[in-house]
């Protein structure tokens, strides 16, 4: 069952935006059962059950899961092949290790799962003829920005020696695979460079903002590893979602789009603060250097391209951060 707030975050991207190009469509959505996947399926049941749009999903995960009307569950391994019996139309590729952890503990996998998963998911899309691919790429690509708002013409750095850096780098092969499975196969595309995500995630996630709300339910002090100087893009759940639903049905084939929130010009500990002020905690510092931690000091995202083709947020990241905080703890209480 989920809240009522959760609810009014599905309707606004599912009654704001034009879904004419997926009615009647059968959509494979890699990771499924993950924070974006999971919320886009629930965007498409929406439709289906508002609007009979008669979408069709095949949501792809590690573990499954139960079949419901117009949404197969596939457990599936993205780094093996991939066989799928049904027509596919579009495939939204959102699968990936995205968590700090996992880049410390399985920096091999997290490589792996990244360049494999696109591969495999590639060539699917040349065997069923689909009408795009939308790739689910990463602020993670442009490494330490500039001291400015980075457009998509931005190459970025990245130190490679690093374990750290794998998963920045496969991101940016997968982006260069799609291009070559353009160049060769005439696939056709468009990339999503998320910057960070906030929202109610119901799985473990151990990205700061996570860790700073997981600390703020527990009515724990939040726990700084830094000064908190950084200074990110973010975006709230449901304008990702819209955002990622206008690149498929509006962006420019090839191309790449930033993605993110209005910039409110907050720091980390700024954001941190925030939270705590919420749950009525504090913040204390315990400076470490952990290798697992993004060295990124700024990264902030230009969104001016995606905001041509009508994106525009719904939330301020703040608004966001009360959201899922209200959210999650709503889970708590029931």
């Amino acid at each position: 069952m989920i809240s009522d707030l959760e609810l009014e975050d599905i309707k606004l991207v599912a009654d704001e935006l034009n879904f004419d190009g997926f009615k009647n469509k059968t959509i494979l959505i890699s990771g499924g059962t993950g924070f974006i996947g999971s919320f886009l399926i629930s965007v498409f049941k929406y439709r289906n059950e508002k609007y009979n749009d008669n979408i069709h999903v095949i949501s792809l995960s590690r573990k499954g899961g139960i079949d419901f009307e117009n949404i197969k569950n596939v457990k599936c391994d993205i780094t093996k092949d991939i066989n799928i019996d049904d027509n596919i139309d579009y495939i939204f590729h959102l699968a990936s290790n995205t968590h700090p952890k996992q880049y410390k503990e399985d920096p091999v996998g997290t490589i792996l799962t990244n360049i494999l998963g696109c591969n495999n998911l590639l060539k699917l899309a040349v065997q069923k003829k689909v009408k795009r691919f939308i790739l689910a790429s990463s602020v993670e690509i442009y490494g330490q920005g500039p001291e400015y708002p980075m457009n998509e013409m931005y190459s970025g750095y990245i130190d490679c020696n690093t374990a750290r850096s794998g998963y920045n780098e496969s991101k940016r092969v997968c982006e260069a695979l799609c291009q070559s499975y353009n160049k060769q196969f005439g696939i056709d595309f468009v990339t999503a460079r998320f910057s960070r995500l906030i929202g109610p995630d119901r799985k473990q996630d151990t990205k700061a903002i996570s860790q700073f709300m997981d600390k703020a339910l527990a009515n724990e002090n939040i726990v700084l590893k830094s000064l908190g100087n950084q200074l990110f893009s973010y975006c709230y759940i449901s304008d990702a979602v819209k955002a990622v639903l206008l690149i498929a049905t509006k962006g420019v084939s090839t191309e790449a789009y930033n993605i993110a929130g209005e910039f409110d010009d907050m720091t980390l500990c700024d954001y941190a603060k925030f939270i705590a002020n919420l749950a009525n905690i504090n913040v204390t510092f315990e400076i470490e250097d952990d290798d697992a931690v993004s060295k990124a000091t700024y990264a902030l995202l230009d969104c001016s391209k995606i905001k041509k083709l009508g994106y525009k947020p719904s939330f301020s990241i703040k608004e966001g951060l009360r959201r899922t905080y209200i959210i999650r703890k709503s889970w708590m209480n029931n």
